[in-house]
């Protein structure tokens, strides 16, 4: 009987534990991933004469969406590559942002499409 009681307490134990952890960690998790998004929020410009003038970057509701030009902003969803996402774009992008290797800042990217790779430095923040 006093093992059965030790055994019911150490369930409430645990079961008091794991609220307390689902409370907290959902909490603290999207301030992380914005964090991280935000780094990645810039115009970034191409070199002259390349098909695309500059991508700009920006965060909505915790998702990144990236925009070619003008030519109207896709989500860019998170690949298993570090700094990789592809756009929803019916060109189905690759973008690869690429940090300074000093800082860990992001300083420019790649966008992959139609067997092309462009380079893009970034301009603003």
């Amino acid at each position: 009987m006093k093992s059965f009681l030790c055994l019911v307490g150490l369930i409430g134990l645990l079961t008091v534990s794991g609220v307390s952890y689902a409370q907290t960690t959902p909490a603290s998790t999207p301030a992380a991933d914005s964090t991280t998004l935000q780094s990645y929020v810039g115009t970034y410009t191409f070199n002259s004469g390349s098909p695309i003038q500059k991508f700009t970057v920006t965060t909505e509701k915790g998702e990144l969406y990236g925009e070619a030009d003008d030519f109207g902003k896709n989500r860019l969803v998170k690949q298993a590559g570090a700094d990789t996402y592809k756009s929803t774009s019916s060109y189905g992008s690759i973008i690869t942002f690429v940090r300074d290797a000093a800082t860990r800042t992001i300083t420019s990217l790649t966008l992959a499409a139609q067997g092309a790779e462009l380079t893009a430095k970034k301009a603003t923040p």
